[in-house]
């Protein structure tokens, strides 16, 4: 299995890989909790599943509106005064948690191919802080 093809898995999924990864990071690190206070978790889960799709198009193609997309992400994240140092624990509950997700067909470098991905989408994101009002 490739990242693509985690991608159409993701997206073919009843959401389970949103449940399992919300029960991760929430449970990991409480204190996140009250930036989900308002939020419509039925919703916020489809929204995981299409920001993971577009992680991996954006990885895969680079195509330039999904990273101004991803940085308008960011930007929305610092407005929700979302700290930046919090994205290191995003990625490793969300690595984990597509480890959980695709049991036997994880591997090493699929592994990297989603570190590598995240990791380009988050400095994107992070790019986005950077922006003005």
């Amino acid at each position: 299995m490739d990242i693509a093809e985690s991608g159409q898995a993701i997206l073919s999924g009843n959401g389970t890989i949103s449940h399992l990864f919300y029960e991760t990071y929430l449970g990991r690190y409480p204190e996140v909790g009250r930036f989900f206070a308002e939020t419509d978790m039925g919703q916020q889960a489809v929204m995981l599943r299409m920001a993971l799709t577009m992680v991996e198009q954006y990885y895969s193609n680079r195509y330039q509106a999904m990273e101004e997309y991803l940085r308008i992400v960011g930007f929305r994240h610092k407005r929700r005064e979302i700290p930046p140092n919090l994205y290191d624990d995003w990625r490793d509950c969300m690595l984990d948690t597509l480890q959980e997700f695709h049991g036997d067909d994880w591997s090493e470098a699929l592994e990297q191919q989603w570190t590598e991905a995240v990791d380009l989408a988050v400095d994107r994101m992070l790019e986005g802080y950077e922006l003005k009002e």
